[in-house]
């Protein structure tokens, strides 16, 4: 302590504030790493959900089209029409 001129009893109240302003800033910063954290988990969760979904539905799609398709082979035509703006089978549908 020799090198400080200031007295003991001010470095000490410096020191201790200095150190309260960094715990301070350090706990601000975990809790904002911790929510980013939750953020991405969920994020990534969302993502995953969406996807399958789109999966599944493209699948049902599909499953439909090959549906459709076989019943023009068989000459069932009549039953299903073609929606050509998305290309999509609709059983009865009046599109």
């Amino acid at each position: 302590m020799q090198e400080f001129k200031s007295p003991v009893s001010r470095l000490a109240r410096l020191f201790q504030k200095g150190r309260d302003n960094w715990k301070e800033k350090a706990l601000l910063k975990q809790k904002k790493i911790r929510a980013l954290e939750i953020k991405v988990r969920d994020l990534l969760d969302s993502r995953e959900e969406w996807k399958n979904r789109a999966l599944m539905a493209e699948s049902k799609l599909k499953e439909l089209n090959i549906e459709g398709d076989l019943d023009e082979k068989r000459g069932n035509s009549s039953r299903s029409r073609n929606h050509k703006s998305y290309g999509i089978k609709c059983e009865g549908s009046s599109l």
